[in-house]
């Protein structure tokens, strides 16, 4: 019986990753274009049954959402080396980091991409809602457990890693634009790592030891 639920359960399971990822797909076009039509005849399911796993359009929307970001989070935790304890180098870790994976899964990064600029005030406010969580979430994991002696002794350390956190989500926000896709992104790779540089260069001249 164990046994039995437990295959039920796995099958259950691998019908609802399906359907996210079909729906990762169409929803990477905007939500108010995308089809549940098209959603369920991807994931070889039942509209009912994607009904039943996760209730509207908008619900789903922002369940895809979360299994995305949650994807993509799962596997830049298992690459970045936290135990580089320079922030400045983490941060660079980070970028690099972000622009491989958007290599590597190009989909699931123009869908979270495009999702910071909705089609529909409908799921507006639940995606800034979304990514609010994940930052208060994310934000404490990297940049926690740094080595303040390389800041002069005359900072104020706390008010610079401020610093630091709000130019680098300043400068993410800046680069990102709707309906902008991966390969455009990383058409520009050169000119973002050249611009992160010059960031790091400055930080490191006027705040570092």
């Amino acid at each position: 019986m164990a046994k039995e639920k437990k295959e039920n359960f796995n099958a259950e399971d691998s019908k609802k990753e399906n359907i996210l990822n079909a729906a990762i797909a169409e929803f990477s076009h905007g939500y108010e274009k995308a089809s549940t039509d098209a959603i369920v005849k991807s994931a070889g399911v039942s509209k009912g049954l994607l009904y039943h796993y996760f209730g509207t359009k908008k619900d789903l929307f922002v369940a895809t959402y979360d299994y995305a970001v949650n994807a993509m989070l799962s596997e830049f935790h298992d690459l970045i080396n936290l135990n580089q304890k320079d922030i400045l180098e983490r941060w660079r870790q980070i970028i690099f980091l972000k622009m491989d994976l958007m290599k590597k899964h190009p989909m699931i990064f123009t869908f979270v991409a495009n999702a910071q600029f909705p089609d529909s005030d409908e799921v507006k406010n639940n995606i800034v809602e979304q990514q609010n969580k994940i930052l208060d979430a994310e934000s404490p994991k990297l940049f926690s457990d740094i080595d303040r002696s390389l800041f002069r002794e005359d900072i104020d350390v706390d008010t610079v890693l401020r610093v630091i956190f709000f130019t680098m989500k300043g400068y993410s926000e800046s680069q990102a634009e709707p309906a902008k896709t991966t390969e455009e992104y990383y058409g520009e790779y050169e000119r973002y790592i050249s611009e992160v540089e010059r960031y790091i260069r400055f930080f490191r001249e006027n705040f570092y030891r």
